[in-house]
């Protein structure tokens, strides 16, 4: 086991950084709770991206409210608001950036986000054992 570590630290060392860029995932959903899936996206994606939509005419009609999350090649930032519909689409480069629902509402950061991957990883192998 002693020799084990030091040979798996000296072949990952050794290894070209891959590109991995994660975003979180989703399609046509009415919460951002249930957009919280993370996909490890394609070599060609280099953006993750948020579309939220609603229409409706204040608090008198409510047409609905729509979320897509996804990876993507390009990024088109924009946001259209015309009255009784608005559409704000944004974009981020790093690790599962695209937490919010929209681009005004606060960001967990990177390192926030990494150090909870890494302790639920620990406690998956610590609850695995030996």
């Amino acid at each position: 086991m002693k020799v084990f570590l030091p040979l798996l630290l000296a072949a990952l060392l050794g290894v070209e950084q891959a590109h991995c860029l994660m975003c979180f995932t989703c399609q046509n959903q009415k919460s951002n709770w249930y957009c919280l899936k993370p996909t490890i996206c394609s070599d060609t994606d280099s953006y993750c991206v948020t579309v939220s939509s609603s229409a409706g005419l204040k608090n008198v009609i409510d047409f609905g409210y729509s979320l897509y999350k996804s990876c993507s090649p390009t990024c088109s930032s924009s946001s259209i608001n015309i009255g009784l519909a608005s559409m704000d689409m944004s974009c981020c480069q790093s690790f599962l950036c695209n937490i919010s629902a929209a681009d005004g509402m606060p960001r967990a950061s990177t390192s926030v986000l990494g150090l909870g991957l890494l302790l639920s990883l620990l406690a998956a192998l610590l609850w695995a054992g030996p």
